[in-house]
This record gives structure tokens, sequence and C-alpha cells, in this order.
């Protein structure tokens, strides 16, 4: 396995087709607007990057990584309480449904950790959703820390129902 950071857009439909599989499948499975999300990759990849992981010629996990300042459901606890021009966000964790539960996860955000500007940023957060476990362990393992929660409205894979998921904000000091 191989992990690459970029932000060209290169790996950009690979990247798509990964977030796609990622929450229109399964417990959180959701709508997925596809001129939203290329929209959204563009802007991540713009301002920030991409680190995945690659076997042979396939994408089977990747985490987004931007200025927090582009969450545009901060709480005010974290606006608030932390230099957010100081702070990274990582928007985005996806791992391929077929590889998850083998460490991808963690040996992304374990490069992330080594590869990250700490001397420009001070600060990392990242969010997901309560329901949502196995990623909550691994993100407690590796140190992050609730600080806030939002509520977050999700369209029903239909494209016409919708339903509310609450997401936890976590957060980890960088030094």
């Amino acid at each position: 396995m191989e992990i690459i950071q970029t932000n060209s857009a290169v790996y950009k439909d690979q990247i798509i087709a990964l977030y796609v599989e990622a929450f229109s499948i399964g417990k959180s499975q959701q709508y997925i607007d596809l001129k939203e999300l290329d929209v959204y990759i563009d802007l991540i990849l713009k301002d920030g990057y991409v680190l995945f992981s690659k076997n042979n010629e396939d994408i089977t996990g990747a985490i987004l990584i931007c200025p927090l300042i582009l969450d545009k459901t901060l709480p005010s606890e974290i606006s608030e309480n932390y230099d957010i021009e100081k702070c990274l966000y990582v928007a985005e964790m996806m791992v391929a449904e077929k590889v998850r539960g083998f460490g991808i996860g963690k040996e992304l955000l374990t490069e992330f950790f080594k590869t990250v500007d700490k001397l420009r940023f001070t600060d990392v957060f990242i969010r997901v959703w309560n329901e949502n476990i196995p990623a909550l362990n691994l993100y407690h393992k590796i140190g992050f820390e609730p600080v806030a929660t939002i509520e977050q409205t999700k369209k029903k894979t239909d494209g016409i129902g919708n339903f509310v998921m609450e997401k936890i904000y976590l957060h980890k000091k960088l030094n």
C-alpha cells in the first residue's frame, strides 16, 4: 500500500467514487448530489489537500484536509475558543467498504500527523457521526477529544425526505 498526498485533480474521479461509496450505502446512507460534491472536492483541493491510500490502481481510503475556516457549520464553541486561522480540518475520512477494519484510516491519520506543518498549524479538528462507533474509537485512540456537537440535516437516498445526524467535533493539539 502506498500513501499519496496531493492537491491535484488527477485522482478526483476516484475520490468522488470513494465518497459516494462511503456515504451512500450502509447505516449512514444518504443522497449525494454529484454536482455539489464536485464543487466541494474542488474547494478542498484549492485550499487544502488529500491524503489517500492506493493499492495497485485502487484508492482504498482518503482523508480530505483543509483550513478549518472553510467549515461553514463550525459551532461557536470552536470559533470562540480557538484561533481558527491556525487550525486544520479533516473534512472527510473515507475507507472503501471491502477494506474497512484493516487499519487504513489509522495509517492515513498517522501519515497526516507526520507531514502536517506544525509551525503553521496548532490544532486539528474532525467531525464524525455520533453513531459511527468504529471511527469514534479510532479518533479517541489517536488522541482526539470531543469539543462540540451539531445536528446536520441530510437527504434520504430518494433525494426527497430528510433525516438528522448528530455530529461530534473532535479536537487534537498538533504539538
